[in-house]
Order: C-alpha cells, then sequence, then structure tokens
C-alpha cells in the first residue's frame, strides 16, 4: 500500500482535515523549490511530481 493509499484510507476513516493539510504544505514545499530551482532537469522532475501530488490531492479533496 503506497502513501496515496493511506492518505484515502485515512480521509475515509474521518482525518481528511489533517492528510489535506499536510499535503497542501507538501505541495507548496515543492512548488517553491521549483521556482527556486536554477537546474533544468531538476525542475522538470518537481513539475512532474508536484502535477502527480496535486492529481491526488484533488482526488482526495474531490471525495468530501
Amino acid at each position: 500500500m503506497n502513501r496515496f493509499e493511506k492518505d484515502v484510507l485515512d480521509a475515509l476513516s474521518g482525518s481528511e482535515k489533517e492528510v489535506l493539510e499536510r499535503r497542501k504544505k507538501e505541495l507548496d514545499r515543492i512548488y517553491s523549490e521549483g521556482k527556486a530551482c536554477k537546474n533544468g532537469y531538476r525542475r522538470q522532475c518537481l513539475a512532474q511530481e508536484y502535477k502527480r501530488l496535486k492529481a491526488e490531492y484533488d482526488y482526495i479533496d474531490g471525495q468530501f
């Protein structure tokens, strides 16, 4: 079971606010790190990770 599946189960069990807050913090961290990054390859990797995590965040948020 990966982190996304664990977070979905935690959100369904009643702690959706904590799960969404933790994921939002991580999204903000990745976004700001990507803005400050001067390495193009690293920025591209961060953008892919941000896109994946944003889709997961939207899915969890859409459940409630």
